[in-house]
């Protein structure tokens, strides 16, 4: 061609007509997709790599902002998983179904933990034919069908294409499990879903009581840590899986999006404790134990902080906890197989798939592998076996304990037989070291707990006892009831912790004034005390009344840099039994005594008022 003729072609506006066809070009496929044609024969379609995505950083786009957009990209492998992210995610696909299609579809988000959810179903115009929020940030009884995965109907028009988009913000791990069904699939895969879930949920609630009934069996605190770790861990699933929104706090959303990083603390702190207790690493790996012991203090601290804590500051570091620990405990229990343990290898076994569940559970939510069928029920796959696994450990740390039971019984049976004067005098003193605990035991079940004083059990034992002496050598028996006036505003504006400490300074100041061995003070409820006195005329009970109230009205106690005094009211009874002790008679006795001291509250407290 002659270069005089190309120097002729006007070259710049050709390029600016190509450009401007590229740019039209662009405009209208961005609405140009092939839409994803729903047939009854099929009844379900998962929408793994069938979303669109586009990244809203400051979460700040509305649906007229993106349905136009250009800027989604393409869907991507496998289920949409961005981890712990701040943005918010827009997702999107074309839709269409025959006229002649009787279905209704529906739309399941298959992953509970998800806050906020906002889902439009447009026209190709953009008018928006239906549109839903869910999530759980939002109350249960607001979600358009009550199921614990989000799932919502939609109003496909037949023969025309409609637009599915999807507006998703958490705080928590983001990902899409998203599934479109027919109402009859859906109902089928429902109830097979509920049946499993029930088959797995009856399974730890069964090794739960089957472990608590051997804890109050045998008192074992390894059963008993097991519960802790098997109740956590059961209340953790649900949280996960959206069953405790729906039916145990469908209204807390606050809660719901804090249940999941504490009741992971919470197991995790149950599962140290039980591998402390069953692995005795206090004795057998002290520098582990120590470990352990300082994993045990975070994980409670853990558990409050996730009560108040922002969302992500807990779920991070527990999730990431989650993973760890059971690697620690994992490497403890195959060093002490080494060691040859015996309980070690059971333990490692039924820990060790649960763990290895733990582990793709927590690799999957930090988005370090796919989420898949395996990945996604790798915590309940993990479990399951570690129950039955677990059952089979249990079951050999019975027979270790019993073969134990046994050869020690044979060793003492032929050293009985060798030495029997030496074991009859070792039993005649373990007998009486018993009676000893037992005597001990039982003055302790007596004490009130806060004040030191005995407690109403015992005044009421003591009453009835010295009734019968008082009626046998015809002496008096006096009785004082005292209450602490104006306690209450002591509790409302001081706080309980105070009002305790008040009370065992009155307990104190009390049993600092009764001075004979018969004399008895206890604590009757709340905040009054009762104080018996055998061989007591009425007059003698009103001076140590009197006594009693004036030290109490000196005490001074300090709260924050500021001091305050209490003051008491007395009551006080006496009798000369001229009956044997009855219920009708000690109550007889209590109620005047009662009567005295109410008579005194209502003429102005802190005195001393003599039964009638």
């Amino acid at each position: 061609m002659d270069s005089r003729i190309i120097e002729r072609i006007p070259w710049r506006d050709f390029l600016y007509l190509l450009l401007l066809l590229v740019t039209l070009g662009a405009t209208s496929s961005a609405h140009a997709r092939q839409p994803l044609e729903l047939l009854e024969s099929v009844g379900h379609y998962p929408l793994t790599s069938q979303l669109e995505y586009l990244e809203d950083p400051n979460g700040k786009l509305q649906l007229g902002d993106v349905f136009d957009s250009d800027a989604f990209l393409p869907p991507l492998r496998g289920i949409p998983n961005f981890g712990f992210t701040r943005s918010t995610y827009w997702f999107r696909i074309p839709l269409t179904r025959s006229s002649d299609s009787t279905e209704t579809w529906l739309i399941e988000i298959g992953y509970p933990p998800l806050d906020d959810i906002a889902l439009y179903l447009t026209d190709r115009q953009g008018r928006t034919l239906y549109e839903a929020r869910g999530g759980d940030a939002h109350p249960f009884a607001t979600w358009p069908i009550e199921h614990h995965h989000f799932t919502v109907p939609l109003p496909i028009p037949g023969n025309e294409q409609s637009w599915l988009y999807l507006r998703v913000q958490t705080e928590g791990s983001l990902q899409l499990p998203a599934t479109i069904w027919s109402d009859v699939n859906f109902i089928e895969s429902m109830r097979g879903a509920q049946h499993l879930l029930g088959l797995y949920y009856g399974i730890l609630l069964s090794m739960l009581l089957y472990n608590l009934l051997l804890y109050t069996s045998i008192r074992d605190s390894t059963y008993l840590y097991y519960v802790l770790y098997i109740g956590a861990y059961a209340l953790f699933q649900l949280s996960l899986n959206g069953l405790a929104f729906e039916y145990l706090w469908p209204n807390a959303t606050a809660w719901a999006n804090r249940a999941v990083p504490f009741f992971i603390a919470a197991a995790m702190l149950g599962m140290i404790k039980l591998a402390r207790s069953f692995l005795q690493t206090a004795t057998q790996l002290p520098r582990a134990d120590k470990v352990l012991r300082v994993c045990n203090t975070a994980f409670a601290v853990l558990a409050v902080f996730s009560l108040f804590a922002p969302y992500n500051w807990a779920i991070i570091p527990a999730t990431a906890s989650a993973v760890i620990i059971p690697i620690i405990v994992f490497a403890i229990s195959g060093k002490m197989l080494l060691r040859g343990h015996r309980p070690a290898r059971y333990f490692l076994a039924a820990f060790g798939v649960l763990l290895l569940g733990v582990l793709l559970y927590g690799l999957k939510t930090f988005h370090a592998l796919p989420t898949n069928l395996v990945t996604e029920h790798a915590l309940q796959i993990g479990s399951a076996l570690e129950m039955i696994l677990l059952s089979l450990a249990l079951g050999d740390r019975l027979k270790v304990m019993r073969e134990e039971q046994e050869r020690m019984e044979r060793e003492a049976k032929l050293m009985l037989e060798a030495r029997v004067a030496e074991r009859t005098a070792e039993l005649h003193h373990a007998l009486v070291e018993l009676e000893s605990a037992n005597l001990t035991l039982k003055e302790r079940n007596t004490i009130d707990g806060l004040t030191g004083a005995r407690n109403r059990q015992f005044l009421d034992d003591t009453l009835e006892a010295e009734w019968r002496r008082a009626h046998r050598d015809q002496t008096p028996l006096s009785v004082l009831l005292l209450d602490i006036d104006y306690f209450k505003d002591v509790n409302d504006n001081y706080g309980h912790q105070c009002g305790d400490v008040a009370l065992q300074r009155v307990a104190a100041t009390i049993e600092g004034l009764l001075h004979r061995a018969g004399d008895t003070l206890g604590r009757y409820g709340g905040e009054e005390f009762m104080v018996i006195l055998p061989n007591t005329s009425l007059e003698g009970a009103r001076a140590l009344a009197e006594k009693i109230r004036q030290q109490i009205s000196r005490l001074s106690l300090e709260h924050n840099g500021e001091n305050f005094s209490l003051t008491v009211s007395i009551g006080a009874a006496s009798i000369v039994p001229d009956a044997p002790a009855s219920p009708e008679a000690l109550a007889e006795l209590i109620g005047s005594a009662d009567a005295a001291l109410y008579r005194g509250k209502s003429r102005g407290r802190n005195r001393v008022e003599l039964a009638s």
